[in-house]
């Protein structure tokens, strides 16, 4: 578990270089899901962590895919009394991403909502739960819960769909 005591002295960058740090050690053994880590940058400023995640390591079973990869921002607004976020799970080769955004978009779903984009267009959008106001937190628990939802994906006339008991 990671924690961070005091989210008022975390920025965004600190948050990134922490992330960064712990998908990193995941990294370290020949059997670690986690194969590569890296910064999503745009003119020299961290954006968001990416990693690549050997998919049956990961989520502890067989899978269509082999390779996906873990798309992760934060941004910490100062005028909100809340992070923004996306922990998204991609899969290039199928055209797939299945992840939970907490901005400041389609905020007729709350807080914070679930997003299943396939093949360049966004197939089902729901509500989820709004977890932690600390951002470390929030990772830790979506992680422990990507698996499960990942796992309940069910593929109805070749369309991914989550069904509402597996949105978080």
């Amino acid at each position: 578990m990671i924690f961070l005591a005091n989210r008022a002295n975390l920025d965004t960058r600190r948050l990134l270089t922490r992330l960064h740090t712990w998908l990193q050690t995941q990294a370290t053994t020949e059997d670690a899901p986690v194969e590569q880590v890296w910064y999503q940058t745009s003119a020299g400023n961290k954006l968001g962590v990416r990693a690549t995640l050997t998919a049956p390591r990961f989520l502890g079973t067989t899978y269509p895919v082999e390779e996906v990869e873990l798309h992760v921002s934060f941004d910490v607004p100062p005028n909100r009394p809340y992070d923004f976020y996306t922990v998204q799970w991609v899969e290039a080769e199928r055209e797939f991403m299945l992840g939970w955004h907490q901005d400041e978009t389609h905020m007729d779903l709350g807080e914070c909502h679930l997003q299943l984009d396939y093949q360049g267009e966004t197939v089902q959008r729901e509500p989820a739960t709004f977890l932690d106001v600390h951002p470390l937190n929030v990772f830790d628990q979506r992680i422990d819960h990507l698996v499960d939802l990942v796992d309940a994906v069910s593929w109805e006339t070749d369309r991914p769909r989550v069904p509402d008991h597996a949105v978080r």
